[in-house]
């Protein structure tokens, strides 16, 4: 899992207003189901006719956790 991709594509849901996200490119949609995978976002299925598009559905508890820990990581590093 690429960290800091997952992290953005959190970011992004985070701001979003309806609370979901639609990904483009094979990189993006890729993560979008490694993060399923993990457990920290809910997605739809993927598209088998088109395996370069994902939609965030929701975040998970852990996402919202794991979203969260990298942000203190990252602010404590800047100190």
């Amino acid at each position: 899992m690429n960290l800091r991709l997952a992290h953005k594509l959190i970011a992004e849901v985070e701001h979003q207003p309806d609370g979901f996200l639609k990904v483009r490119g094979r990189e993006a949609a890729r993560e979008v189901y490694l993060m399923a995978e993990a457990g920290l976002v809910k997605a739809t299925e993927l598209d088998e006719l088109d395996p370069t598009e994902a939609v965030i559905t929701r975040i998970t508890h852990a996402g919202h956790q794991f979203y969260r820990a990298l942000n203190n990581v990252r602010s404590f590093s800047h100190n």
